[in-house]
């Protein structure tokens, strides 16, 4: 140490100096060696001199550094006053307790090593008004200050009376700073001529401006070609050539000609006489405006229309469906066998999407129902029925009436039509009238069917269970039967056999929101109806309220019959119904059979009088037979082996007795009493 250094007289001057060597030395917590003491009396280092005044450096506190969210100067917050000598930290030793005593001197400071590399001129301070620079974190600059924050890079506690914080912009270079005073000069500027009169200004036209001047002589364009000899002029009939020159046209664009824009021909040719339109009502006599479009000619829009082909469409909704063709549907739907369909989505879009009615797509799925799934008899008879689904009934072809209902509703609801399933009583197999003077049984379900909207937003009630077949007791096999009138009859008529839990599925006709469960299991007030067979309505489209007798039992005793004679009569399904068109063909001839009384006489056939709509029969009571005995009408299919449709009642008197007939279908029957 030299002997001009100055020393250090107070306990504060060498703490101070002590605190400033330790700056950037050392990590927090860890202090550096002591040196080894010779003796207890050796006088402390003298304190380093001060480094010269910065006092022409900017003084501004950086606040790129914070402390738990507070700016520091130092170790104290910026809003503590201090003095530039910051009091020595308190350090507490484990295993240390405090001493009420005098604490030992500290080491004297080792000797300050001089700094090797000079510190950098810092640069002189811009004029405010001279550059205005946007402030942002990105493009703050390092600055410097009097009172220095905690460095990023230092590990030290204490601050230096002065020093550099770097920015936080992560210590990008810098573009050097603008000094407007650095630029080149600029080049004198020329003086302002006059503007020239003769030059014209510029005016803002739709095209490129032109810039017309009067001193500007344009240079001459390059001679053309030789011109080519001229054409001549054709020859007009009723017109002879001019002898005068062509005129030469201005050149028009080819665009001017499209778009309709103008009435006018092309530009001719050189040479090129212009023609005579050759037809007269090509002429425009009007000098530009075209003639008037002839009215005569318009086409008849109807006219067209009819021409074109139209989609095949459902019959109106004046014609019932009793009369209406469902062939299409009917033979499109034997096309798809069971066997051969992978889902319910491709069978209800394979069904219906051929057919624009909902009528037709309905009526195509209940038809298809009937070829390809069977009443399960085994399970029926068995009381072995359990619940499917419809891809049951698909894979297995076996279902009981709720399996049918289920089957229709998914394949409809598919095929886009609203649909449900109703369920209720249904007066089935083995259901017998309340005899009279019984009690009325109560209200049960026992049978499921489907009611769907068609067209015109009807609501139709249909039973495909019923209309595919029917079943003729224990033991028995199925017997597959299309029966189209549970797809057809009205919904009134629907109700007779058909009565739903829901009272609010019953989807009347004749305005009656329903019918009491009384008047339904009972049926006619006036007694048992007589026996309608399933023939007489699914293949011989005969309409079952129209029989009559209207009651079973037929009083045989003149004296007690309340009329001469006992009239039989029934009518087809609909008086527009044609039985060639829409049904099986011609229809057969229907006779009543008359059993024999006591064995004295043969069983008697009388064939029915018809006018096509009609049938009627008038026989005395005493001749029908013995009470206890039944009557039945018939149909003749056959005779002598052949099928006898459209058999008048004349040829079969010619042949009653002389020839072999049969087999007789039946059709209805009644109760002798």
């Amino acid at each position: 140490m030299s002997e001009d250094t100055p020393q250090a007289t107070s306990i504060q001057a060498r703490i101070a100096a002590l605190n400033l060597s330790q700056v950037g030395k050392a990590p927090d917590g860890v202090r550096p060696p002591r040196p080894a003491s010779t003796s207890g009396n050796e006088r402390p280092p003298a304190l380093p001199p001060n480094r010269p005044s910065i006092d022409y450096r900017r003084k501004t506190a950086s606040s790129s550094l914070q402390s738990n969210g507070h700016a520091s100067r130092g170790n104290e917050p910026i809003g503590q006053e201090s003095s530039n000598i910051l009091p020595p930290p308190i350090i507490q030793r484990t295993g240390h307790t405090k001493s009420q005593t005098q604490k030992p001197q500290p080491p004297s400071l080792p000797a300050r090593r001089p700094s090797a590399r000079p510190c950098p001129a810092s640069p002189s301070p811009r004029p405010s008004d001279q550059l205005n620079r946007r402030g942002s974190g990105e493009s703050m600059s390092s600055i410097t200050s009097t009172v220095s924050s905690l460095s990023a890079l230092s590990t030290g506690t204490a601050s230096t009376a002065t020093s550099r914080v770097t920015s936080i912009d992560g210590g990008r270079v810098r573009a050097p700073a603008y000094d407007p005073t650095t630029l080149p000069p600029l080049p004198p500027m020329r003086p302002q001529q006059n503007k020239d009169p003769a030059r014209a200004s510029l005016k803002p036209t739709d095209s490129s401006p032109a810039v017309v001047s009067a001193n500007i002589v344009p240079p001459s364009p390059p001679s053309l070609p030789p011109r080519l000899p001229a054409r001549k002029a054709p020859v007009v009939v009723g017109r002879q050539p001019s002898d005068t020159a062509p005129t030469q046209e201005t050149k028009r664009s080819a665009l001017s000609f499209a778009l309709n824009k103008v009435h006018a021909d092309p530009p001719r040719l050189a040479g090129e006489e212009k023609a005579e339109p050759q037809c007269a009502r090509h002429a425009d006599p009007a000098g530009g405006i075209p003639p008037p479009v002839p009215l005569a000619s318009r086409p008849d829009l109807s006219q067209l229309q009819s021409s074109k082909s139209q989609p095949p469409q459902a019959r109106p909704s004046a014609t019932c469906l009793k009369c209406r063709d469902f062939s299409g549907p009917d033979n499109h739907a034997a096309l798809f066998p069971r066997q051969s369909v992978p889902s319910l989505d491709w069978l209800a879009s394979q069904l219906t999407n051929p057919f624009p009615s909902h009528t037709d797509k309905a009526r195509a799925i209940f038809t298809w129902l009937h070829h390809n799934v069977e009443y399960d008899v085994v399970s029926f008879f068995n009381n072995a029925i359990k619940p499917s689904t419809p891809s049951s009934t698909l894979t297995t072809g076996l279902a009981v009436c709720e399996g049918y209902a289920g089957l229709f509703n998914a394949l409809a609801v598919k095929a886009g039509l609203e649909s449900m399933v109703i369920t209720g009583h249904g007066m089935g197999f083995g259901q017998a009238p309340v005899p009279a003077g019984s009690s009325i049984p109560g209200e049960s379900s026992n049978h499921a069917w489907n009611v769907v909207k068609i067209d015109n937003g009807e609501w139709k009630l249909i039973d495909a269970c019923w209309g595919a077949g029917h079943i003729g007791g224990k033991g028995q096999p199925y017997t597959k039967f299309f029966k189209p009138a549970f797809f057809t009859m009205d919904n009134d008529e629907f109700g007779l056999r058909h009565f739903p839990t829901n009272k609010l599925h019953f989807f009347r006709t004749d305005g009656r929101h329903g019918i009491s469960w009384e008047e339904y299991i009972m049926g006619d007030p006036g007694g048992e109806r007589a026996q309608i067979y399933t023939a007489a309505t699914g293949e011989h489209f005969l309409k079952e309220t129209s029989f009559l007798p209207k009651y079973k039992p037929i009083l045989v005793d003149p004296r007690r019959h309340p009329s001469p004679t006992v009239r039989f009569q029934f009518e087809k399904v609909c008086e527009h119904f044609d039985f060639e068109r829409t049904g099986n063909g011609k229809p057969y001839l229907f006779i009543l059979i008359i059993h024999n009384q006591d064995g004295k006489k043969k069983d008697d056939y009388i064939p029915f009088e018809t006018n096509g709509q009609f049938w009627w029969l008038d026989v005395r009571p005493e001749l029908l037979g013995m009470p206890g005995e039944s009557i039945m009408i018939c149909n003749v299919e056959k005779i002598e082996g052949r099928d006898v449709r459209g058999l008048t009642k004349k040829e079969f008197l010619a042949k009653k007795g002389r020839v072999a007939s049969g087999p007789y279908g039946g059709v209805a029957s009644w109760d002798l009493v």
